[in-house]
C-alpha cells in the first residue's frame, strides 16, 4: 500500500512521540527510532500527614495565642479573639489566652492533629 495512507491506531496503542509511527500503549522503547517513549522513573505516591500534638504543645507553651496559627484553618476565630483583646488590654488579658491556648492544645486528641485539617 501506499505510505501516504494515514495509519489507524487500536484502542491499546498510540504514537511514537518521536517518529510517529504506531506503538502499544506499553511500549518503553520504540522499536522504530529507539526513543523512550515511557517514563520509568520510580516514585513514591505522597503522603500528606496532619500535624503534631507535641509540637502544638511547646508551641502553646512558649508562644500563647499564636499557637492558633499551627492550625489556622479550623482555630483562626481564636487568634483574632486573643489577639484583639490582648491589644485592647494592653497585654492583661493575654495571660489567660496563654493559658487557654496551652490547655485547648494538650485537650486535642493525637487523632485530630493526625487528621488535621479535617474534622
Amino acid at each position: 500500500m501506499n505510505e501516504a495512507v494515514e495509519q489507524l491506531k487500536g484502542p491499546d496503542e498510540k504514537f511514537c512521540s518521536s517518529c510517529g509511527k504506531i506503538i502499544k500503549n506499553e511500549t518503553v522503547i520504540c522499536p522504530n527510532c529507539g526513543v523512550q517513549v515511557k517514563d520509568f522513573s520510580i516514585s513514591t505516591p505522597v503522603v500528606k500527614y496532619g500535624k503534631d500534638k507535641t509540637v502544638a504543645i511547646l508551641l502553646a507553651v512558649f508562644l500563647g495565642f499564636w499557637v492558633w496559627i499551627y492550625t489556622w484553618e479550623l482555630d483562626q476565630w481564636k487568634f483574632w479573639i486573643g489577639l484583639g483583646v490582648t491589644l485592647i488590654t494592653a497585654g492583661i488579658a493575654g495571660i489567660g489566652f496563654h493559658i487557654w491556648a496551652i490547655v485547648d492544645a494538650a485537650n486535642r486528641t493525637p487523632e485530630f492533629y493526625i487528621n488535621y485539617p479535617n474534622k
